[in-house]
Formats: C-alpha cells, structure tokens, sequence
C-alpha cells in the first residue's frame, strides 16, 4: 500500500529551485531515512509531507488523497514532530500537555487517557506524567514531544532530527519506538544528521543534494 507518493514536485524560494520534478512513493511498514548537508531542503522537505508549506507545483497524495483538497483527512493521516521540546506547554505537565494535543486530533475523554497510559509508558514518562514538563530533562521533553505528535495514531510518522541532543537513553526508546511503529505498519520518514543510526534502523534511505532527491535501498 502506496502511503505517501508525491508527482512532479517542485518548490521555489525565490529565485531558487530548491526541488525539481520530484517523484515518489512510500509504503506501509517503511522507515526512510532522509540525509544531506545542512541547507539543501531536508526540514522543507518534512513540511510539504505534513502541511505546513504547499509545494509550487505538482501533487502529494496521502494514503491516495490529495492533501491539498482534504487537509482534514491529511491532518489525521500524519503526525510530525519538528520544534521538538520547543512545541510544549512547559508550566502544564506531561499529562495535560498530552491530553491537550490529542484533543487537537480530535482525542478526548477515556480515549485519550488510555491513550496518554500506554504512550507516556512507553516513553517512559508516566512515573512524572503529573509533574511540570519545565522540570524534565531535554531528553524527556523530547520524547513528551513525540508522544504528542503521535497521540492521534497517525499511520505516517515525519521526524525532523528527534535525536538532536538527546542522552543515550532517551536516543535508544526513541529507536525502540521507530521499531515498533514500523511492525504496526506505520510508514516513517526521519530527517537526521546521525548517519549511523539512519544506516542501522531505515529500511532505505533519501538523500537530498542540488535539488535532487535520490533513494538508496
């Protein structure tokens, strides 16, 4: 099953071509890797697959919608995390902070609180789920960040350099999490500097360079 396939895709700033016709497709159960030097379009690249920016030209089809003509269905289809820590209510706590983003995706009531339980465990962030996220470490309010982006349990999952400054721990339940998204049949697309540990969890890999979008399997 096609997840995210983009057709004749194109985006501009300004006088420059940042992507240039580019085509592709992703499949349930997939990790992607997303490598390149610092400024060559991995962060855009993330935004056009979540929403946040429109590409100039082409079309992006989520789960075989266009997301331009059903954002609604794009927004359930796709969590993302890309300030990371930056995107929490940091006087609130991790439990507020979780139900209040689901609540966004439309979650509420008994549904979010069973769904806080098992992601906050998982995290391991459930022992301090009623404690102010201001108090947490960097690694912890990361992974709360990621919590939240996926309380809805979107069937795409777009990271955006999740390890950046994390504690070896923190790094290691972010992989487990990678892994176990990948066996539910989620499709992951990871925008990273760590080449090591895009070699040791994709399933494949996209490296951006002078506009041009290369997948190596």
């Amino acid at each position: 099953m096609e997840r995210v396939k983009a057709i004749n895709l194109t985006k501009n700033f300004g006088n420059r071509s940042l992507f240039g016709s580019v085509n592709f497709s992703f499949r349930a159960g997939e990790i992607i890797g997303i490598s390149g030097k610092n400024g060559v379009g991995k962060t855009t690249f993330i935004k056009l697959l979540c929403g946040l920016i429109y590409s100039d030209s082409g079309q992006i089809l989520i789960n075989g919608i266009d997301a331009r003509k059903n954002r609604t269905k794009w927004m359930e289809d796709v969590g993302t995390l890309l300030e990371g820590s930056r995107s929490l209510y940091w006087r609130l706590s991790a439990l507020q902070n979780f139900i209040y983003f689901a609540g966004l995706k439309k979650i509420f009531g008994n549904e979010a609180k069973v769904r806080a339980e098992k992601l906050l465990q998982l995290f391991g962030l459930w022992d301090v789920r009623n404690e102010k996220v201001e108090t947490f470490s960097f690694g912890m309010k990361q992974r709360l960040a990621l919590a939240c982006s996926v309380a809805h349990a979107p069937s795409i999952v777009l990271l955006d350099e999740p390890t950046s400054g994390l504690d070896t721990m923190s790094s290691q339940i972010l992989e487990n999490y990678i892994d176990v998204l990948s066996k539910e049949n989620k499709t992951v697309l990871l925008a990273s500097h760590d080449h090591e540990m895009i070699a040791r969890i994709s399933t494949s890999r996209l490296t951006i360079e002078n506009g041009v979008i290369n997948r190596v399997f």
